[in-house]
């Protein structure tokens, strides 16, 4: 009896030992920020048409993103993350180089959106979004307030307009402004060009109402504040609301950020990473995506598949004149400690 019992517990664990893991072959782990960044729709439309699960991870930032795939590499297959930090994991040995081969649908993605800094050969990365960030205003409550007509950021120190802002909350972002107001390279690493830019910050203060990054567009939606500087899908969405705001590129130039989707270096499963990839590049999945998320597609052949409502929207079609000023934040690694410590300082206040 206690024979058979052995054999019969040799021949479960063989079984199981053979069996294919569900963590590895059935599933993939996606990581990136919540909301509908990657829409859950278009996500269960893929498991339904491939059998494989997807396991999303909703984080706060890119820093967190780079914590996860340094510290637990081997539990994550796929993340979206911006430009700058695409650099970072990269030039960290944190990233496994795209199979172009497993990716039919490589060639929807406009080239464009290709060939930049933080990945010039195209090895490592897929433009998945493009979004940039610019002031949200309403105008009669700006003249209400004897403020002049917001057109730039240094509009934004005026007297007039206190506790009346709101702002991403990220010291990237807000340092970044402060400095184009000043006519500085973005993210100098001068000491005195640091000195400049924490006193302007500093004297920006009694303006700012709120730090938001999620929903900044509330504060202006709610009457809270009179203007804002946020991400084009927030702009997007607020004016969808309420038609009397308005969206105002900044005579001192648009950031731009293009996030895009990057393999873990120890992805414990490429195959099914590779198919998900093929699927969101489909011309038809990424004008539903861009329709659903109001980020701009870095798919080309997106556009036969967008609304004219969409296509003819300057938030998401970039005019020339625009699209010249427009600038990435680089060089980030060598000035994210001073931001950091310089931007806590200014929200202690």
């Amino acid at each position: 009896m206690k024979k058979k019992v052995i054999s019969i517990l040799l021949v479960l664990f063989v079984l199981t030992a053979c069996s294919p893991k569900a963590t590895s072959e059935d599933s993939i782990s996606l990581m990136t920020w919540g909301g509908d960044f990657i829409p859950r729709e278009i996500i269960n439309d893929f498991e339904k048409e491939t059998g494989i699960k997807v396991n999303y991870k909703e984080v706060q930032s890119n820093e967190d993103m780079q914590s996860l795939l340094e510290t637990s590499g081997d539990q994550y297959d796929l993340a979206v993350v911006t430009d700058y930090m695409v650099d970072i994991l990269r030039q960290n040995g944190n990233l496994h180089k795209i199979d172009e081969s497993k990716l039919e649908n490589f060639k929807n993605i406009n080239p464009n959106y290709q060939g930049n800094y933080y990945d010039e050969s195209n090895e490592y990365s897929i433009p998945y979004a493009i979004s940039t960030a610019l002031l949200l205003v309403n105008p009669d409550a700006v003249a209400e307030k004897n403020a002049k007509a917001i057109t730039s950021y240094e509009d934004l120190w005026q007297d007039e307009l206190k506790d009346s802002l709101v702002m991403i909350d990220g010291a990237v972002e807000v340092m970044g402004i402060v400095s184009k107001a000043l006519d500085l390279e973005v993210n100098s690493v001068k000491q005195e060009d640091q000195d400049a830019v924490r006193e302007k910050l500093f004297a920006l203060r009694p303006n700012i109402h709120r730090f938001e990054t999620n929903t900044p567009e509330d504060s202006l939606l709610n009457k809270e504040a009179v203007a804002g500087f946020m991400y084009s899908n927030q702009v997007y969405k607020a004016i969808e609301q309420d038609d009397s705001l308005e969206a105002v590129f900044a005579t001192e130039g648009t950031p731009i950020y293009i996030d895009s989707f990057v393999i873990s270096k120890d992805a414990p499963n490429l195959e099914g990473t590779h198919k998900f990839l093929d699927y969101i590049m489909k011309p038809e999945v990424a004008a539903r995506i861009a329709e659903i998320t109001k980020f701009t597609s870095a798919n080309e052949k997106a556009v036969d598949f967008l609304s004219d409502e969409f296509k003819e929207n300057p938030i998401m079609t970039l005019s020339d004149e625009v699209s010249s000023k427009t600038f990435f934040y680089t060089g980030l690694e060598k000035v994210l400690e001073d931001y950091d410590f310089i931007y806590s300082e200014l929200k202690m206040q």
